[in-house]
């Protein structure tokens, strides 16, 4: 893990508005961690609190640059800079928890004669998770029962990130999270609840536990049960008419190494009917909790360290 009491060797800032450390802006960003439709994500290091954070900002202004044009798209700018926004908000909601990335402040910047804002963040050292998996394997069965629904800290604890599509809701008096309806249509396709897709207003937190039953599916098998949540995707399909088992015969090789409570606890998860799918409470009932308690977290580490280094060899070599 990178020590935070020494400076890195470091680029000069490429979108903040300042390419050395100030006051205002105290960052000297160090590499790309991601890029896609919302922005962009770097590592910085932050000279006056000596630590390294990640920074979301806007990415048309490399878009523009690397297709030789002097100006922006507008459009795109706004929408990433509501959406880099839109996860300020949900960040400062959602607060302290150990699961979520924590918020740090939020930062002004100026490229091209445009204005933004970029989201300045802690860093999760050890990376993605997904990314862990290509590179080294589907996880067990109690490595994923630790990590399920997290992503990766400097202690493997997972943390949940990228909030710029989330919706934050706020039960009213007397109303229980639950009961919460929404009508927006929005997310990563992979991880669409079916219901999101209708016409008609959904419950928002059955939603949550499909897209865990996807990550859940991940960790266990190392791929996704579908390539796209859309109806002329065979799998998808499959899945949202209750054949999992067509899934399971299709993919035998993984279903025989994996727990009948294991396949079950994913069937619960990825049911079309929201009103039967597993809850959050159901899900800490399930027989194939019952002994996560028991996983031991040092055994985590070792095992998570192992595989890091694996992915780190990996690419080294590339």
């Amino acid at each position: 893990m990178p020590s935070s009491s020494s400076s890195p060797t470091s680029s000069t800032s490429p979108s903040l508005s300042s390419s050395s450390p100030t006051r205002k802006n105290p960052y000297q960003v160090i590499r790309e961690l991601g890029s896609g439709l919302q922005g962009r994500v770097v590592l910085a290091f932050d000279e006056h609190e000596r630590r390294y954070v990640a920074i979301k900002l806007p990415s048309v202004f490399e878009t523009a640059a690397s297709n030789g044009h002097n100006a922006v798209d507008l459009r795109l700018l706004d929408y990433q800079v509501q959406s880099i926004v839109q996860e300020r908000r949900a960040l400062r909601f959602v607060g302290s928890h150990p699961n979520v990335l924590q918020y740090v402040r939020m930062v002004p910047g100026s490229k091209m004669n445009q204005s933004y804002v970029a989201l300045v963040t802690e860093y999760a050292s050890n990376g993605d998770l997904f990314d862990l998996i290509a590179d080294t394997g589907a996880f067990d069965e109690d490595l994923a029962k630790f990590y399920f629904a997290q992503l990766l800290s400097d202690q493997f604890t997972m943390k949940l990130c990228d909030f710029g599509l989330a919706t934050v809701v706020a039960p009213s008096r007397g109303e229980h999270v639950d009961q919460i309806v929404l009508r927006d249509v929005s997310g990563t396709g992979l991880y669409m609840a079916p219901e999101i897709s209708r016409t008609t207003p959904y419950r928002a937190t059955p939603t949550d536990l499909w897209s865990a039953g996807v990550v859940l599916f991940i960790m266990l098998t190392g791929f996704p049960p579908f390539q796209e949540a859309a109806r002329d995707d065979h799998w998808y399909e499959c899945v949202v008419q209750g054949e999992m088992d067509k899934l399971w015969e299709a993919q035998c090789d993984v279903a025989e190494m994996l727990s009948a409570d294991a396949r079950d606890m994913i069937a619960g998860l990825l049911c079309s009917n929201a009103d039967k799918r597993l809850t959050i409470a159901d899900c800490f009932a399930h027989p194939w909790m019952q002994d996560v308690d028991m996983v031991d977290r040092k055994w985590v580490v070792e095992e998570m360290t192992a595989r890091r280094l694996v992915a780190l060899n990996a690419s080294a070599t590339i």
